[in-house]
């Protein structure tokens, strides 16, 4: 790594807990720079004229995962770092555990694990609504609550939040109002620079 002061925060959480909002609003207060992780396969499978759902993103990582590493776009992304000239990043969407691993060996006491968390309920109902304003449909959400909690499970990018929860350093309640979760985003911030 650089000698430069470095803060990279990864954000980790299942489908409908504000990782997106919480991202978005960090690098836009703080003049970091997003890095979305399943950006990085939507930009492939456009490439091929393949629309970047939950499915196809999860099959196409997959694929990629076996081939070349489970810590593939943790490679991408420490690279980008490296040669990167921000002072901040926010990564968006870590997933896999190997991910972790391998962001916490290269980019040492720099790297901070943050998980969003809410009800299911909340962020089932927050999925719904995100696809009736969008009108992007990317999750099975025509269907019970208990119905969706055992699609989700399914989905292979999904398989190891749990177990990536239990390694996070700090843990981001969002059942409340937008406020709450910007405030404690704030808070955050603060602890991390006094």
């Amino acid at each position: 790594m650089t000698s430069r002061k470095l803060l990279v925060l990864g954000l980790v959480s299942k489908g409908g807990c504000g990782k997106d909002s919480c991202s978005k609003y960090l690098a836009k207060k703080y003049g970091g720079k997003e890095i979305v992780m399943s950006n990085l396969i939507g930009r492939a499978l456009k490439l091929f004229h393949i629309y970047p759902d939950r499915v196809a993103v999860s099959w196409f990582i997959r694929v990629a995962r076996k081939r070349f590493g489970k810590d593939i776009l943790a490679k991408a992304v420490v690279h980008e770092i490296q040669m990167g000239s921000h002072p901040f990043y926010v990564l968006n969407g870590i997933r896999i555990k190997k991910e972790v691993d391998l962001l916490r060996k290269s980019l040492g006491k720099n790297f901070i694990l943050v998980d969003i968390v809410c009800d299911d309920q909340i962020r089932f109902k927050r999925i719904r609504t995100r696809q009736e304003i969008t009108g992007v449909k990317k999750d099975n959400v025509d269907v019970p609550l208990e119905e969706f909690l055992k699609w989700e499970q399914k989905i292979g990018n999904e398989k190891e939040i749990p177990a990536i929860e239990k390694k996070v350093d700090y843990v981001i309640d969002n059942n409340g109002a937008k406020r709450e979760l910007l405030s404690k985003l704030d808070n955050l911030i603060a602890n991390l620079n006094p």
